[in-house]
């Protein structure tokens, strides 16, 4: 099924819940079951990159559509891991919990300087929920296509004036859309860890959500390609991210969040 399902992305609306009550009944399991992705020497690496799957496919379709192989062959010092965290995790609110005992923490322990938070989709809303709770455990968060949210409260926003003007905030943790977009607007932009975005120009799932998300981030950290909610899509964005990746390699990736 989630092979079928990579390839015919876009999915409606209607699809997309009937998905999400399909995979509600996963089971959390404990730890998250994850694919690690050492390089190809025997020495560990400085830095982790995580790479959070979205809602259509599995952990193991980063090695299915060469992402992987591109963060190889570009020789970046991280060791790359991709967690299973499936819609389950986001359904039982378990998700940041998880996240952190299971796979953050766990990669203090093991040493790593850095840790970047790749989110794809459904995986772009967990990466901002994680840094909304525990700011300081993440280095870097490379956004693509994230889901942010259904249309309803995007066109609140907007009717409001833009995030800014829009008032009807919310600290209730059921009520994750407002949660998320009342942090969103008091996030300070300058504040670590430092977040890119990337999304498709002509994104029906994503919508209105990236572009609202854009406008309280530094334009130099956003950028848009052609295409849909689509994995060919994803993969453009995502090898502009590595770009960055590698730009900030260069320079040495001087901690930011003061481990």
């Amino acid at each position: 099924m989630t092979k079928l399902l990579a390839r015919c992305w876009p999915l409606s609306l209607a699809a997309l819940l009937m998905l999400q009550l399909l995979l509600g009944c996963a089971t959390p399991k404990v730890p998250i079951p994850t694919l690690r992705y050492p390089t190809e020497t025997a020495k560990r690496q400085r830095y982790l990159l995580v790479l959070v799957r979205g809602l259509g496919a599995d952990n193991a379709i980063f090695e299915k559509k060469g992402i992987i192989e591109e963060i190889r062959r570009r020789n970046l010092p991280f060791d790359v891991i991709a967690p299973d965290v499936h819609y389950g995790y986001y359904k039982s609110r378990t998700f940041e919990q998880r996240f952190k005992e299971d796979i953050i923490d766990p990669a203090r322990q093991q040493g790593y300087e850095q840790i970047w938070l790749a989110g794809f989709s459904m995986g772009g809303l967990g990466s901002l929920l994680y840094i909304r709770s525990h700011p300081n455990d993440i280095d870097g968060v490379l956004l693509t296509s994230p889901f942010l949210g259904w249309r309803s409260i995007q066109r609140e926003i907007r009717r409001a004036g833009g995030v800014a003007k829009w008032q009807q905030t919310s600290d209730d943790p059921k009520d994750w859309q407002r949660l998320l977009w009342t942090w969103i607007k008091t996030h300070d932009p300058a504040a670590v860890p430092p977040i890119w975005l990337g999304h498709g120009e002509n994104d029906i799932l994503a919508a209105g959500g990236p572009p609202l998300l854009a406008t309280i981030l530094p334009v130099e950290r956003v950028f848009t390609v052609p295409g849909n909610h689509t994995i060919a899509t994803f993969k453009k964005i995502f090898l502009r991210h590595l770009d960055t990746l590698a730009h900030e390699s260069a320079q040495g990736l001087k901690p930011k969040s003061g481990h």
